[in-house]
């Protein structure tokens, strides 16, 4: 089975930390300013989309290693999530915990602020694109999301 290479996964985690103050488009610009539904949406399945090596001419994606969001069930997705997650190093799973969090703390932040018409997509539901990649990467991460949206 082949594995996420360590070099995307940290790629993923530096881009992933610079889009959530910030978001960069794939075309190359960089939008500043406030967090929104919309940049949210985008965030964490690119980043399981950069560790598995997209972008990256010297690391093709394969089926075997990455399944798409838009297309993939909550159990294909999750069972990449866990490969994923089999892959990471120590500080590599941490990094990883923290930016789960903090994508769940931004869309919360989002919902108790002002009214966005594309919050509903912001669920944490399987029936949700979004909702289903963040409870595959809590999952195979380990990370508790009830303390998140509890604060």
């Amino acid at each position: 089975m082949p594995a996420f290479l360590t070099q995307n996964i940290d790629r993923a985690v530096v881009v992933t930390q610079f889009d959530l103050r910030g978001f960069v488009h794939p075309i190359g610009f960089r939008i500043e300013g406030r967090q929104c539904a919309k940049y949210l949406l985008a965030i964490p399945s690119n980043m399981v989309a950069f560790a598995a090596g997209l972008g990256r001419e010297d690391s093709p994606l394969t089926d075997d290693l990455y399944v798409n969001s838009f297309e993939a069930s909550y159990e294909d997705y999750l069972a990449m999530c866990k490969r994923l997650a089999s892959c990471c190093d120590r500080a590599q799973k941490e990094a990883i915990q923290l930016i789960i969090k903090d994508v769940v703390a931004q869309a919360e932040e989002l919902r108790r602020g002002e009214d966005e018409p594309r919050l509903p997509l912001l669920a944490l539901s399987r029936d949700t694109r979004w909702g289903r990649v963040m409870l595959s990467l809590a999952d195979a991460f380990e990370v508790e999301l009830a303390e998140v949206t509890a604060k």
